[in-house]
């Protein structure tokens, strides 16, 4: 796929990142603040099992420490498939589904840095929103069973999940390049409860200055 062999060239330039001494890569890490912008793919099943891959864009913030940071994100990922709920009588219903949010907030660890290069790794929790859940009236056979079902398909678009979160940082100057991977757990009662999520991105990172009041 496309975005695969871009994110894979973009993982190339992290390794090709030109060297500077350590001393001055420690001065613009710690104690920052990063805004960043990244894209990447979502990989996720329904309950039906129906696989699919999405491409995401999102923005981030990632405010550090001196082998810590606290990082907040926000994406939105494209796609189109479908899921099911159930009314009360056990009829399953096919649900259209488009389009998600994401937020997170996670702690991360730098616990190692070979020169501008930094893996990292964390945990956190990701809120997810699904824009669009529609389902076809056509199948409703019982009038009475639409608010029923309506009510499942509000309950099952959105839901909060812990997940795990591990990267790698290139830093030049103030400006870094990173890759980074992370996976969710299914959770019960949400339309993304086929299997567990995995998530691959790639992006950049601009130390916008000091996260810390230096005022005596």
């Amino acid at each position: 796929m496309r975005t695969v062999r871009s994110m894979f060239s973009v993982l190339a330039l992290v390794a090709l990142t030109p060297v500077v001494s350590a001393a001055q890569s420690n001065r613009l890490f710690e104690n920052a603040w990063f805004w960043g912008a990244k894209f990447g793919i979502m990989n996720f099943s329904t309950g039906n099992n129906n696989s699919t891959t999405a491409p995401l864009v999102g923005a981030e913030w990632l405010i550090t420490r001196n082998r810590a940071g606290l990082y907040l994100s926000a994406e939105q990922a494209f796609f189109n498939t479908t899921g099911y709920v159930f009314d009360g009588n056990g009829q399953q219903y096919n649900v259209a589904l488009k389009d998600s949010r994401r937020y997170t907030a996670a702690l991360l660890a730098f616990p190692v840095n070979w020169g501008t290069l930094r893996p990292y790794g964390g945990v956190g929790l990701a809120l997810n929103l699904i824009q669009h859940a529609t389902v076809d009236p056509s199948q409703f056979t019982d009038p009475d069973q639409v608010d029923v079902v309506d009510n499942q398909v509000h309950e099952e678009r959105d839901r909060v999940a812990f997940l795990l979160m591990g990267g790698l940082q290139a830093q030049y100057r103030r400006f870094s390049v990173f890759g980074q991977a992370t996976y969710m757990p299914a959770r019960a009662n949400f339309f993304f409860s086929g299997r567990s999520t995995y998530i691959l991105e790639a992006g950049i990172r601009y130390n916008v200055g000091s996260s810390i009041d230096k005022t005596p």
